[in-house]
């Protein structure tokens, strides 16, 4: 996982648009520099999956440490997902749809387990040019996509169902 800075972990939560009472999946959850944010944000749980247990270890000590107690990890990459349909309203996808090794079933899950007007939002390094890749595999799967800018070095598309 990239080093996010705070400017950009405020604008990742702003594109997520969390209220307060939205099931969050984050997939690349790393040590939590996105999943952290998001956790404050929602009174309901965050499903951080990421295939570094390590990370993940990482993760629930600093969850303890800021006293977050909705926060499930789970050992897991991008593929198909021990998840219910309609499982999510929210979803984040930090720096893996580009680099799965299968980005259109990882595309095909992640719409399968949002909610109808659900979103994802999947974020990737602009010099990998991979962001037209990602919107397509998204829209491919029967999302609506729109792509942007987070900063720089850092692009995102936002995946609505509609």
């Amino acid at each position: 996982m990239a080093n996010v800075t705070e400017v950009s972990q405020s604008k990742v939560v702003e594109l997520l648009e969390i209220e307060g009472g939205e099931k969050v999946i984050v997939f690349g959850a790393g040590n939590g520099d996105l999943v952290i944010p998001i956790a404050h944000k929602t009174k309901d749980r965050v499903t951080a999956l990421e295939k570094d247990e390590a990370l993940l270890d990482k993760l629930a000590l600093r969850a303890e440490e800021e006293t977050l107690s909705n926060i499930d990890r789970m050992p897991s990459g991008l593929g198909r997902l021990n998840f219910p349909d309609a499982s999510f309203q929210r979803g984040l996808a930090a720096f893996v749809l580009d680099s799965t090794d299968d980005p259109e079933l990882a595309a095909k899950e992640m719409y399968r387990i949002t909610i109808e007007k659900g979103f994802m939002v999947a974020l990737g390094f602009a010099k990998d040019q991979s962001e037209d890749l990602v919107a397509d595999k998204l829209e491919n799967a029967g999302f609506e996509v729109s792509k942007g800018q987070l900063d720089e070095e850092i692009y995102y598309v936002k995946a609505y169902k509609a």
